[in-house]
């Protein structure tokens, strides 16, 4: 199960996201996770193949 790192400011943003209920900010920043979750499995499978 890959784990997320959230940075201050990125928890901040999530508070004023759910404070502001911005839809199209909380999902953009859920895509900013993803792909960092992403690209952690690809990093960590690589590591393993190596």
């Amino acid at each position: 199960m890959p784990v997320l790192t959230v940075t201050p400011e990125e928890y901040v943003a999530m508070k004023g996201i759910v404070l502001d209920g911005d839809k199209d900010e909380a999902l953009r920043l859920i895509k900013v996770f993803l792909k960092r979750i992403e690209a952690d499995e690809r990093k960590a499978l690589k590591s393993h193949l190596d």
